[in-house]
């Protein structure tokens, strides 16, 4: 089975579910799974439900086009994905590979002109680079984007880590999050009892704090609390790319005042 679009609508159909501006939408959607695809899915659709436009305060319409573009995002690519021959319609003349790589490195140099991109950091980036080349496949060779960048996306978009081990980065740090049941337990918002009912009567498709809201478990307040809590005891992703070898003390904590002058430079624009 074959399945044809286009460039744009699959950028807008994964910027629209996973909250970010994809440009590398290759490597993306080389590695994003059907597992992935409902989570984001299934939370998006939460978010954007028409049925709780009176609790959010928002116009219920506007909602209803939202939530109907999530339904449509999520077909288009949920078939893409599943389709064993796919076809993407490039509507947009590809630059030469040539010049854009060395566009890149002239913008990479003029946004991190601090000092760490010197000869000595910059003989340690193109280690990390060629390491992460034969690991992790291409790595990104477009400008680095003109807006606010986390840490994992800046290493991205500088050229220092492919995608995929993005992607595995941030599976991993959220992989060392506390369980939401556990929070909410120490909390006394759910009691033993009520945690064990949850594990036995959900799907196991289902996630537990959207389940325990959805069925009154939990208050919306209560589950943005413990979603809050859970992402500041996770540990900090540079950790993956020191544990794993990618990048040293020092060089993230170089990358970390690149990122700081970048996103400052924006916000003053």
């Amino acid at each position: 089975m074959s399945y044809t679009t286009s460039k744009t609508n699959l950028i807008k159909d994964c910027s629209l579910l996973f909250d970010s501006e994809i440009f590398n939408y290759v490597d993306f959607l080389n590695s994003l799974s059907s597992s992935v695809l409902k989570s984001a899915y299934r939370k998006k659709a939460l978010e954007t439900h028409p049925d709780r436009s009176l609790a959010l305060g928002k116009c219920k319409d506007k909602m209803d086009n939202r939530f109907k573009d999530v339904i449509s995002a999520y077909e288009r690519l949920d078939s893409f994905i599943q389709a064993e021959e796919k076809i993407i319609l490039k509507n947009e003349v590809r630059r030469n590979k040539k010049s854009r790589t060395t566009k890149r490195r002239t913008q990479y140099k003029q946004e991190n002109s601090s000092g760490f991109s010197n000869k000595k950091n910059t003989n340690k980036n193109n280690s990390s680079q060629k390491k992460q080349s034969d690991v992790s496949g291409r790595l990104y060779e477009g400008n680095i984007p003109r807006r606010k960048l986390l840490i994992g996306q800046f290493l991205y978009y500088s050229g220092l880590i492919s995608w995929n081990t993005l992607f595995e980065a941030v599976y991993w740090q959220r992989k060392q999050r506390p369980i939401i049941g556990k929070i909410a337990l120490d909390w006394g918002i759910l009691t033993p009892e009520e945690i064990r009912r949850i594990l036995t009567e959900r799907n196991y498709k289902d996630n537990f704090g959207e389940y325990a809201l959805r069925n009154g478990f939990i208050t919306q307040f209560e589950f943005m609390a413990i979603i809050a809590k859970q992402k500041n005891l996770q540990p900090p992703i540079g950790k993956y790319f020191i544990q794993n070898g990618i990048l040293g003390d020092q060089g993230l904590i170089n990358m970390i005042q690149g990122l700081k002058n970048h996103n400052t430079k924006i916000i003053n624009k």
